[in-house]
């Protein structure tokens, strides 16, 4: 059956002159566009969207979706302003639960906190020791626990304090293996997770599992219950007989997650010099450059791109040095640096000459490099000016795509980020953001020949917006109406 949407404004991304008012969709490809006469014709269902935008489909290149539906059954500190208030909420939710049950708390960020300061393993055995209790700081890179749950934690994990009860890095990912997630609990946050993708005009995205999330995603697939592009990235020590695959139009196993560093947030962050609010704390480099060399050169063996985090300065150079020294597939694997938040001139152009890509957060810097904001308090004034320079990047030509780490998901509050920056001189265009949050995902997910542009031949997955976002007064006001995935309405709120 063909579809004709008609009566629409088409930012195609295939050319910045190149719009159109009408496409034909047929067995999941766009097969025409701006013939109306052929698209009236040809169509079985015309769909008028009276005027409104469409865009390619937005690709979040950096999304833990089922983390996100997990969530929705924890309890999100992510507006409180206080521990007090957090408290006020977990109270509630230990009145709902059994003894035993897990309390989960997220995304509390104490730079907005009144006492900006991470809770102790006592205040959380105050609020209850008849449930183990966590809370997950918004980095995920910090965790406090309470002294039941501590119990729980095997005595051999790294980074475990256990007199404050305060995990870092590994030690708040693996927690998901002592709080036992089982198979169809993740299937189901997975279907909500895709549900919110839809209502926010995201077609595809990169998403970060282990090992028992790729098999979830496999088994939705299998059973066809996957109506969104997903490109998995497994943790490099969980890869074991795996090789890349794409299993269907919709599931494939693209690449390795390396963490080389941690947060700014959780002063983690590998740092060449130390914090400006933590004396002689230079923040935790998770690989030497020698471990770095036998991971790439694995991944590369095994053909997986691979995906490395790195936020501090330290880490960034230790990862250029890892990939000028170890990697021989780069451009044809297109291998990554995630976040990269603090980058100097010479680092970009290491990151430039050598043919990587990067997967940007400008999220983040509206979040945190306002004057005043954490970052500023982490770094000081002068090492504030490096965070997320989009402009220094764009202008360097390295391709470079945006996604969301989950905070939050929406592509438009992304694009709105990028434009106002909160640095002046590293705010780009809205288009040139539109095209990281599109076509360079695409690119930088290896789908730029079926994605990323609203053009013949390629699948037909594109958003519809209550407004044009090259002209809108407000990005934040600019609404989702339709999201189309393979030529199937997803999401309608006409």
């Amino acid at each position: 059956m063909s579809k004709g949407f008609i009566n629409c404004n088409v930012i195609s991304l295939a050319g910045r002159s190149e719009k159109y008012h009408g496409i034909l969709v047929k067995d999941g490809k766009i097969t025409c566009i701006d013939d109306y006469d052929r698209i009236m014709k040809d169509s079985d269902e015309k769909i008028n969207l009276q005027g409104s935008t469409v865009l390619p489909g937005f690709i979040d290149s950096h999304v833990h979706l089922m983390q996100m539906g997990l969530k929705d059954k924890w309890i999100d500190l992510s507006d409180t302003d206080s521990f007090e208030e957090a408290k006020y909420y977990l109270e509630k939710d230990i009145d709902k639960k059994d003894d035993g049950e897990w309390i989960i708390g997220v995304d509390f960020d104490d730079t907005k906190w009144k006492k900006s300061s991470y809770p102790s393993k006592k205040e959380l055995d105050d609020i209850t020791e008849d449930h183990p209790m966590v809370l997950k700081r918004i980095c995920g890179h910090i965790g406090v626990v309470n002294s039941m749950a501590l119990e729980m934690i095997d005595k051999g994990w790294d980074k475990v304090d256990r007199d404050t009860g305060i995990l870092k890095e590994e030690a708040v990912w693996n927690l998901d293996e002592v709080i036992e997630i089982d198979n169809e609990t993740r299937k189901e946050a997975i279907k909500r997770g895709i549900k919110t993708a839809h209502e926010l005009g995201v077609t595809g995205i990169h998403e970060v599992v282990d090992r028992d999330g790729w098999e979830a995603y496999a088994e939705l697939d299998n059973e066809t219950e996957l109506n969104l592009r997903v490109r998995c990235y497994l943790h490099y020590d969980e890869i074991g007989d795996l090789k890349p695959v794409n299993k269907s139009e919709y599931l494939a196993l693209r690449g390795v997650k390396v963490f080389a560093d941690g947060s700014f947030g959780g002063r983690t962050a590998a740092l060449n010099e130390e914090y400006n609010d933590d004396p002689g704390n230079k923040g935790l480099l998770m690989h030497p450059k020698e471990e770095l060399d036998e991971i790439i050169s694995m991944a590369e063996g095994k053909g997986f791109q691979c995906m490395i985090h790195a936020i501090g300065d330290r880490a960034i150079d230790t990862v250029l040095d890892a990939y000028s020294d170890s990697a021989e597939r780069i451009k044809e694997l297109r291998h990554r640096i995630e976040h990269a938040e603090m980058l100097y001139d010479e680092n970009i152009k290491r990151i430039r000459d050598l043919g990587l890509v990067l997967s940007i957060q400008p999220n983040f810097a509206y979040n945190w490099s306002h004057p005043g904001g954490m970052n500023e308090k982490r770094l000081g004034k002068e090492r504030l000016k490096k965070c997320d320079p989009l402009w220094n990047i764009q202008r360097a030509l390295v391709k470079m795509a945006f996604g969301s780490d989950n905070m939050p998901m929406s592509p438009l509050f992304g694009v709105y980020c990028a434009t106002n920056h909160p640095l002046l001189e590293q705010r780009i265009s809205t288009y040139n953001a539109l095209q990281s949050y599109i076509s360079n995902s695409a690119y930088i997910g290896r789908d730029e020949n079926n994605l990323g542009e609203i053009k013949e031949g390629k699948r037909a997955d594109f958003v519809v917006l209550s407004e044009n976002p090259l002209e809108a007064q407000d990005l934040k006001n600019v609404d989702v109406i339709m999201t189309v995935v393979d030529g199937k309405i997803v999401y309608d709120n006409r």
